[in-house]
């Protein structure tokens, strides 16, 4: 072994006694081993290249990777980082300083991925606490867009779950999400043009009598607020419903199964001056309206009274539409005629008035006849 040795330095082949290495002070080449290395020093390796060195360390409770302090690379002692540790008795990995994945990662694990923020026991009022986010960034150019989830705390007055999202222009928008599954939102687009805004969730209602499905409720100011949602009559029949109240008059409309539409209050049609023009009166009304008879039937089963959308198209095409219009038995007309009923009242007005004159003038007649057979 003499020969192989200068100056407590191993020259070359392979050094057998390892009692001989305590004393080395410098290895100039590489070392290989067939068998472990072992140290029983807690600091059992430093890589000193650098103004830095880099320690391992095994506490018998922890191994860490450690950072010397700056030109301490050789003989220093760690600082207070801690970028990598893992315990020896559970195995869980701690990450001290942050963490770059630039190649993606996947986990699996039953605890899933999470963050946690400690706040005081006693918070200051007024004061927003926000945990830490999990969180994605998108950088192009240095234009970074970014996805978060977090909670927060506004002491004595708010706490909920946010999601936000910072655009290309640095403008944040959140969703929150509060207690009883409530979402904030500041605007709802839904994209699917072939999908749904669903409403379900029936109760009853009214002693079992009834059953409800809520829709939509709109918060207006103090006790305003309107309400759309689906009721069902049991046995009877069933509805869209309106509901506009403000904690004393109340407006409720109904639109049935059934077509029939019905309210609480009284449907109004505009009609003022000011929105009109080319203003006409109605011609010939006595005539036109004895075109026009008004009868009882039963439309789609139900039993009504009233005129014939076809006779008024022909004295008074301007009060008649036509749209296509599905059936209660699925057939479909492509023509089906509607009424604005106002024509119909403006023709009556106008044939009384035409009536009124006409017999003014035959009383008039008769005076003069009863005057003439009288001499007087």
């Amino acid at each position: 072994m003499t020969e192989q040795m200068n100056n407590a330095q191993v020259l070359n082949g392979v050094n057998t006694d390892i009692s001989e290495l305590k004393s080395l002070s410098t290895l100039r080449k590489r070392v290989v081993s067939d068998g472990e290395i072992v140290s029983k020093s807690a600091n059992a390796f430093r890589l000193s290249y650098g103004k830095n060195g880099v320690i391992l360390r095994n506490d018998g409770n922890n191994f860490y990777t450690l950072i010397t302090s700056a030109d301490q690379a050789q003989d220093g002692s760690w600082n207070t980082l801690r970028p990598f540790a893992f315990n020896l008795t559970s195995g869980r990995v701690s990450i001290g300083n942050g963490l770059d994945i630039s190649g993606g990662a996947m986990v699996s694990h039953n605890a899933g991925i999470g963050t946690a923020t400690s706040i005081p026991a006693s918070l200051i009022n007024g004061q927003t606490y926000n945990s830490a986010p999990v969180h994605t960034d998108l950088n192009s150019g240095g234009v970074i867009t970014s996805m978060l989830m977090r909670t927060r705390v506004i002491t004595d007055k708010d706490d909920f779950g946010v999601i936000s999202y910072r655009d290309r222009k640095g403008g944040w928008s959140e969703l929150q999400v509060r207690s009883n599954a409530e979402l904030s939102v500041g605007q709802l687009v839904k994209r699917n043009t072939n999908g749904w805004l669903w409403a379900a969730g029936t109760q009853n209602v009214n002693n079992n009598a009834d059953r409800k499905t809520n829709g939509l409720h709109v918060q207006g100011a103090g006790n305003l607020f309107a309400e759309v949602y689906h009721y069902e009559r049991i046995g009877k029949h069933h509805m869209l419903a309106v509901h506009v109240a403000n904690g004393g008059k109340e407006g409720r409309y109904e639109f049935r199964n059934d077509g029939n539409a019905y309210t609480n209050g009284t449907w109004n049609n505009s009609s003022d001056a000011r929105m009109k023009t080319d203003v006409v009166k109605i011609s010939d009304a006595l005539d036109r309206l004895n075109k026009i008879s008004g009868y009882t039937y039963l439309k789609q089963g139900v039993q009504e009274a009233g005129v014939i959308a076809q006779e008024v198209e022909v004295v008074l095409p301007q009060c008649v539409t036509q749209t296509e219009l599905q059936l209660n038995d699925g057939s479909v007309l492509k023509d089906a005629r509607s009424i604005n009923i106002n024509g119909v009242v403006a023709l009556l007005v106008e044939a009384l008035k035409e009536e009124r004159v006409a017999r003014m003038e035959l009383e008039s007649r008769l005076a003069v006849v009863e005057a003439t057979v009288t001499g007087n």
